[in-house]
C-alpha cells in the first residue's frame, strides 16, 4: 500500500505526462534493459523439465546443470528467460494446481516478470516500424525495444476508466494502477484467475480447417516460395486497415514515398525486404509454408502453438530450447531462418548448456 501511495504522490507531481506517454516510457525502458541480456526462450516442455528439477522430481544431470547455469546468468544480470502468451496459454491448460503453481514460480524467477507483447500487437508494431523505415524515417526506436511488457499485461493493457473522479485525478489513478500491476507476478495472478472456467481455443479444429484448405488448393502450389508468399500475404491481409492508416500517417507527415526508398530493387527484392522486417508474420509464414509444401504432412493443433513459440523465440531471443521436430522444421535450409535470425535452436539440455557455456566471459 505504501508503494501505491508513493506512486500516486509521484504522478500527482507530474500531471503533464499522459497515460500513453507513461506506458510507452516504461516499455521502452524495459526494452533497453532486455536488449542487454542474453535471451533464452523455453517452450513449455522445457519449463516443465526445469520445474521438475526444481521440485526434486528429475535428477537428470544435464537438466540440473542447465537450470543452475540459467539461474546464474539471470542472477548476474547477464540473461533472462522471457515468455510469450503461448507459454501462458499452455500453462493454463495444466490441470494440477500444485505443479502449475510451481511452474509459475519458476517463470517468475527466470523471466523477471517479462513477456513479449501479445502476437497481434507485436505484428502491428513490426508493421509500424517497417513502413516508417521504408519511408526513410530516421532515429526510430528499434523494434527489439518495443515488444516487451510485464506479465500482468500479457494479453494486453487494461486501465481503469469512468471512475467517479475528475479527469486529472483519474489520470493519476490510471498511471498508479499501471505501476502497481507492472510488478505483479504470475504467482500472484494465480490467486484470482479462474482456471476451471478458462476456455481454451480448439487448436485441433483450426488445424483441421487449415488442412482442408491446403488440400483443396494443393494443385496450385508449385514451390515453397509460392507457398510462403501465399501464407505471408494471407496473414498480412488481417492487418489491412492498420496498414492503410500507417500509409496515411506517412503521407500526412511528409515523409518520402515508400517507392523512392526501394529504387533499384526488383519486386521480389522489395517483397523480401519488407516481409522479413515483419518478423512474426515472416517466421509464421515460413513454418506454415514448410508444412504446406510437404504434402505428406498434416498440421496438428500442437503445431499451431509450436509455430507461435518459434515466432517469439527466433524473432526476439538468442537461444530457443524446444522439441526436436520443431528444431528440424525451422532449421531447414530453404526456410532461411538460420540466416535471417541469429537465434540458436537446441532440443536438448546438453545443447542448450553448450551454448550458454560458450557465453562465459
Amino acid at each position: 500500500m505504501d508503494t501505491i501511495t508513493s506512486t500516486i504522490d509521484f504522478h500527482r507531481k507530474n500531471p503533464d505526462v499522459s497515460l500513453e506517454q507513461h506506458v510507452r516510457n516504461k516499455r521502452v525502458q524495459l526494452g533497453r534493459e532486455i536488449t542487454n541480456r542474453f535471451r533464452v526462450y523455453l517452450d513449455l516442455r522445457f519449463w516443465i523439465f526445469l520445474r521438475d528439477v526444481e521440485l526434486g522430481r528429475n535428477d537428470n544431470q544435464e537438466l540440473i546443470k542447465l537450470l543452475d547455469r540459467i539461474k546464474f546468468i539471470v542472477d548476474e544480470g547477464q540473461g533472462i528467460c522471457p515468455i510469450s502468451e503461448t507459454v501462458f496459454i499452455e500453462l493454463m491448460k495444466q490441470s494440477d494446481h500444485e505443479t502449475r503453481l510451481a511452474t509459475a514460480r519458476l517463470i517468475d524467477r527466470l523471466s523477471l516478470g517479462v513477456t513479449l507483447v501479445v502476437n497481434p500487437e507485436r505484428i502491428s508494431q513490426e508493421l509500424c516500424n517497417a513502413i516508417y523505415s521504408l519511408a526513410g524515417v530516421e532515429d526510430l526506436i528499434p523494434i527489439d525495444e518495443l515488444v516487451w511488457i510485464k506479465l500482468s499485461y500479457i494479453f494486453g493493457e487494461v486501465h481503469p476508466y469512468q471512475t467517479p473522479f475528475g479527469p486529472s485525478e483519474e489520470l493519476i489513478i490510471q498511471k498508479s494502477f499501471f505501476d502497481h500491476m507492472w510488478n505483479t507476478t504470475i504467482t500472484e495472478m494465480m490467486d484470482y484467475l479462474d482456471f476451471e472456467s478458462w476456455e481454451q481455443p480448439d487448436w485441433q479444429s483450426t488445424a483441421d480447417r487449415l488442412n482442408l484448405g491446403n488440400k483443396n488448393h494443393a494443385d496450385e502450389i508449385r514451390s515453397y516460395k509460392q507457398a510462403y508468399r501465399i501464407e505471408f500475404e494471407g496473414g498480412l491481409s488481417l492487418f489491412k486497415e492498420e496498414m492503410m492508416q500507417l500509409f496515411k500517417e506517412v503521407d500526412n507527415r511528409g515523409y518520402k514515398e515508400l517507392e523512392a526508398n526501394s529504387e533499384g530493387l526488383s519486386n521480389q527484392e522489395r517483397f523480401s525486404r519488407f516481409s522479413k522486417s515483419v518478423r512474426t508474420l515472416h517466421i509464421g509464414a515460413c513454418c506454415h509454408a514448410a508444412v504446406r509444401w510437404d504434402q505428406n504432412r498434416q498440421l496438428t493443433g500442437n503445431d499451431l502453438l509450436d509455430f507461435h513459440h518459434a515466432e517469439a523465440a527466433l524473432g526476439y531471443c538468442d537461444l530457443f530450447l524446444t522439441e526436436k521436430p520443431l528444431k528440424t522444421l525451422v532449421s531447414q535450409n530453404h526456410l532461411g531462418l538460420r540466416v535471417d535470425f541469429p537465434c540458436v535452436v537446441e532440443s536438448s539440455a546438453a545443447g542448450g548448456l553448450r551454448i550458454l557455456d560458450a557465453k562465459k566471459g
